[in-house]
């Protein structure tokens, strides 16, 4: 039996049966790099201490790959909790994937709740936010609950209140509660995997991994 691969990519395709559409951010290593470690600068402004630099997203199609390939990948020995096999079509600008580039999954979303220091350096949510939900903080003896106002969240994940919104003071601890799609970075190629046969393009396999693990 031979693969038809315009058959397959239309399978996979945006208007197919099991494609689902990903965010693909390609990286370049950041010259800040160490050569001799491998470490990033942590100060470094421009790649903010992950030693890459991520390009403009590019939407993409990719697919869950079966049960079978997810429980061979889980016992290869390199597995982490949260890896996903991805099948990538050969038409798919995805299809050109590297190591530790970003990739947002735009069909899921997870709901986080994080703690944030109002007029910190790092007051900034991380990952790709869909929405918030609540914003609250602590105030008064015996301390009490203070619902605030949602901020909007901008493009570099910073939050930023309206005048005359109900905010949380500065220094304050607050939490912010919200959904959020879920990021991976590309651990790399699926094992075994075969891009051509007799002149044609096949579809690859890679593996995502959460991107919470990234430089971990």
């Amino acid at each position: 039996m031979q693969l038809n691969p315009d058959d397959f990519n239309n399978f996979l395709g945006g208007n197919g049966v099991i494609g689902q559409d990903y965010a693909w951010y390609s990286s370049n290593a950041c010259p800040c790099v160490d050569p001799n470690s491998g470490q990033p600068d942590p100060a470094c402004p421009v790649c903010d201490g992950q030693g890459r630099i991520y390009a403009a997203p590019v939407p993409g199609v990719a697919a869950l790959s079966g049960a079978k390939t997810q429980r061979d990948w889980a016992q290869f020995g390199l597995y982490e909790k949260g890896d996903v096999v991805v099948t990538v079509a050969e038409d798919s600008p995805m299809y050109v994937i590297g190591q530790y580039d970003r990739v947002t999954a735009l069909n899921e979303t997870n709901r986080f709740s994080v703690p944030l220091r109002r007029g910190a350096t790092i007051e900034r949510l991380l990952g790709s936010i869909v929405s918030l939900s609540r914003v609250f903080w602590l105030a008064g003896t015996p301390a009490t609950i203070v619902d605030g106002d949602l901020p909007t969240v901008n493009a570099d994940g910073t939050l930023t209140w309206a005048a005359g919104a109900n905010a949380p003071p500065e220094g304050v601890q607050y939490s912010v509660t919200g959904l959020r799609h879920i990021d991976y970075f590309c651990f790399g190629n699926y094992p075994q995997n075969r891009r051509m046969n007799q002149g044609s393009r096949l579809p690859i396999k890679v593996v995502l991994r959460d991107w919470d693990l990234f430089n971990r």
